[in-house]
């Protein structure tokens, strides 16, 4: 494993609580010729996931623009607390001025706490690890799925709706599982929730939906993921049995594939979550803390439901096009 680590490194060269006012703004807090070169050390969650990606590019842009080394390591799937454990030993060693990744849990607090120990900034983004004495970056998740609750209560018949959920023992994928189921019941009793529970696993996910559908057929009227591969599993067996022009089917990510089958029309509905600007609003607190500014230690950034109506600006606005050929 501590190979693999050290072949994922990559370099990229300069080119929760209480809360107060940034005193010096973090778009404005750019490195001068004359100050200190910060280094960074980078722990990305997943190297092929979509969604990770994104962020990752905005975090990487954002360093250079603001003139921070940083330095990037992947966690291993099969592994994520012992790697992360790994990463911060090695970014330790490297002596990096602040820690940004994502994909926490609370398992990750000792080695946040390691880190800290060392004098090391710590910022999080998405999945809290609840250490304390950090700056964490993410969206609403609770709302942001009541919002899919509400939007599916006024498009569906009544029926069953599928809840594809995500890994049930982290916080992101409680509050969108709450924040759906919730708001559906409180809006439409006539409406049953078959749950299906797939660990963020695209391949537990299909499987799920396979098994609902044999269960309940035609009576299957909606499907809502907690994450977008669950999303795009329920329209690849929703398609091969036959009912996909008589279920609405909506994500939860806001990745470019996402995009895509909006546009096709695929996908009826996304929770967008803005991927890009998750990524650039942490480095750029991240250089904010350590240039002696102020920011708020919790930051919550806000989600749209997109639609067809809407994919086209949602993309632009939430800098995907890039992403997206």
């Amino acid at each position: 494993m501590i190979l693999a680590l050290a072949l994922t490194l990559s370099l990229a060269a300069c080119g929760s609580g209480q809360s107060s006012e940034a005193s010096v703004p973090p778009s404005q807090g750019g490195q001068q010729d004359d100050q200190q070169t910060f280094s960074v050390g980078f722990i990305c969650p997943e190297a092929t996931n979509e969604g990770w990606q994104v962020t990752a590019a905005a975090i990487e842009n954002t360093a250079e623009e603001l003139g921070i080394k940083i330095s990037k390591l992947y966690l291993d799937p099969n592994d994520y607390e012992g790697s992360f454990s790994m990463a911060v030993d090695s970014f330790i060693q490297q002596k990096v001025d602040a820690l940004i990744y994502g994909g926490a849990d609370e398992s990750f607090a000792a080695s946040v706490h390691k880190a800290q120990d060392e004098g090391i900034k710590c910022v999080e983004i998405d999945n809290p690890s609840n250490s304390g004495n950090l700056w964490h970056i993410a969206i609403d998740s609770y709302s942001a799925a009541a919002v899919a609750g509400e939007w599916m209560a006024d498009k569906l018949d009544a029926g069953v709706v599928l809840m594809i959920n995500g890994d049930m023992a982290r916080t992101n994928a409680q509050q969108r599982h709450d924040g759906f189921v919730e708001t559906l019941k409180e809006l439409r009793s006539d409406i049953e929730v078959y749950e299906i529970y797939a660990d963020w696993d695209s391949a537990k996910a299909i499987a799920g939906v396979e098994d609902a559908i044999t269960l309940y057929g035609d009576k299957i009227v909606g499907v809502f993921s907690a994450w977008d591969g669950g999303a795009l599993s329920a329209v690849s067996a929703l398609d091969v049995a036959g009912l996909s022009d008589n279920v609405v089917v909506c994500g939860f990510d806001g990745t470019p594939t996402s995009m895509t089958y909006i546009r096709e029309g695929k996908l009826q509905a996304e929770l967008g979550q803005p991927l890009y600007e998750l990524g650039k609003v942490g480095m750029e607190t991240v250089n904010t803390v350590l240039t002696g500014g102020q920011v708020d230690e919790e930051q919550l950034l806000t989600c749209s439901i997109v639609t067809s109506d809407n994919v086209e600006d949602f993309i632009k606005s939430a800098g995907l096009a890039d992403f997206i050929s």
